[in-house]
């Protein structure tokens, strides 16, 4: 039997989602399917495997930057692969960007797929509410099953997973890696407040980089945070403080702004994208329900329930 290994840095679920739908297609299809999250990517063994998986979201239009550093430690010669991410927003060439760090490792790149995702950056919160839906799970049921008869029957992928260095190239490809620079150079790190902490760790397990230690009660963060916001989002007890953008994320809602997305990204006239919550984020009214072994896009306030 056939193996496929597929390691998802997911914080929310959405891209859990995906790769959880390309697994299954890929049961389906007689394939045995290892699928580990990022948080356990020392218990991930891919090297068996006939077929290599990659899924990540996409932060300040690159792939999560964890993601390609740690592909570094690997070496897939020879071996078939393929990527997918989710985004909020516009993409720019996270998927290129993705497959070429795949690639580098010696992986035979095939193809890949991106799918919209519900945003949970703090300044940018509860845009695409619901994705991805039943509809881009089913396209990524689709594409597991593409990959099954490409590898199981030699049959070629369609067109439509292609990974073409032009898709996405414009305005945002340029502010991406500009942003992600000066994101970590002037960003302040996390602070927890020791009277509030209860040391549930809950940030520790869930911070995707092991930049957070907890050491006599007080809480730590390394410089290899990425300023992802998942131990904000975590913090039981209202602990953890972070300081955004001048004006409480301005400057990404002002170059993330609907129209100017539409209009230099790749967000359809027709697409729906939502209210815009930062407000009420940012005032703990709505947080993210957290689920250790689940995690979830699904927020919730006080009396009422948003999915």
């Amino acid at each position: 039997m056939m193996k496929a290994s597929i390691l998802t840095f997911s914080q929310t679920g959405n891209t859990l989602k995906v790769g959880r739908a390309i697994s299954h297609a890929l049961g389906e299809n007689g394939i045995r399917v290892e699928h580990t999250r990022y948080l356990h990517r020392n218990n991930w063994d891919p090297e068996s495997a006939d077929l290599i998986g990659i899924g990540c979201p996409v932060f300040e239009n690159m792939p999560a930057e964890c993601v390609p550093e740690y592909l570094q430690l690997h070496n897939f010669k020879r071996k078939k692969a393929f990527v997918f991410i989710t985004s909020g927003g516009s993409p720019a060439k996270s998927l290129w960007h993705l497959s070429r760090a795949l690639s580098r490792t010696g992986a035979d790149v095939i193809g890949g797929m991106q799918l919209r995702g519900a945003v949970t950056v703090p300044t940018k919160f509860g845009e695409f509410t619901g994705r991805p839906d039943e509809r881009d799970l089913a396209q990524a049921s689709a594409f597991g099953n593409a990959l099954a008869a490409n590898i199981t029957e030699k049959t070629a992928l369609p067109d439509q997973y292609s990974i073409n260095s032009k898709q996405g190239a414009g305005l945002y490809n340029i502010l991406g890696p500009c942003l992600t620079y000066l994101k970590k150079k002037i960003t302040p790190l996390p602070v927890s407040d020791p009277v509030k902490c209860t040391c549930c760790g809950n940030c520790v397990r869930e911070c995707p980089t092991d930049s957070i230690t907890i050491n006599q009660g007080v809480v730590s963060f390394s410089n290899t945070c990425m300023v992802c916001y998942r131990c904000w989002h975590v913090c039981s007890s209202d602990a953890i403080t972070m300081r955004f953008s001048p004006g409480d994320g301005t400057i990404e809602r002002l170059l993330y702004a609907n129209r100017m997305e539409r209009f230099f990204g790749n967000i359809k006239a027709d697409e729906n994208i939502g209210p815009n919550l930062y407000k009420d984020v940012l005032a703990r009214k709505i947080r993210l329900k957290y689920d250790r072994k689940d995690p979830t896009a699904e927020f919730e306030t006080d009396d009422m329930k948003v999915h």
